[in-house]
């Protein structure tokens, strides 16, 4: 869902990315969340709240967009996070922003959302690293290979 293109242009994790959508809409695109209690809606994977339709409509981002468009939902999401990197520090309390927004009065649920995300990127990162290990052997014993059947061939053998 290209949270590693999107990451990469927005110079964030992906991985924290992925988080957020994970956290947000379970990875589901078409995902709806329409009883914010200020009236907003959620929409998309990265659950993009309402109230920055307005700025997206700017880049020709539409509702549609974001929910018939993986990539561009993606894309606004980390819109959204660098936003607040820029704007309040890369932090995990921008992460919870994402969220609730800089409101004083919701620092308790921005905690609580982070602290969700951080639990969530922990996990993706650790399974990274073993997958990584598992497949370190397994290319280290393909070049092996790769370089004995050179050998062989150039040997004559």
């Amino acid at each position: 869902m290209c949270f590693d293109q999107a990451g990469k242009d927005y110079q964030i994790d992906p991985l924290l990315l992925m988080s957020i959508s994970i956290k947000e809409s379970r990875l589901k695109p078409g995902a709806i969340n329409g009883s914010n209690r200020n009236g907003t809606e959620d929409v998309c994977g990265m659950q993009v709240n309402s109230s920055h339709y307005g700025k997206l409509k700017n880049f020709n981002i539409t509702r549609e967009r974001l929910l018939n468009d993986p990539c561009i939902c993606v894309y606004t999401g980390a819109w959204v996070l660098a936003h607040n990197f820029r704007s309040y520090g890369k932090n995990w309390d921008s992460v919870g922003m994402y969220n609730t927004g800089p409101s004083k009065k919701l620092i308790a649920q921005r905690k609580a959302y982070a602290q969700d995300i951080k639990n969530i990127y922990r996990v993706l990162l650790a399974r990274k690293k073993l997958l990584s290990e598992r497949l370190a052997p397994a290319a280290g014993k393909e070049h092996a290979m790769q370089i004995a059947e050179t050998t062989s061939l150039h040997s004559g053998q």
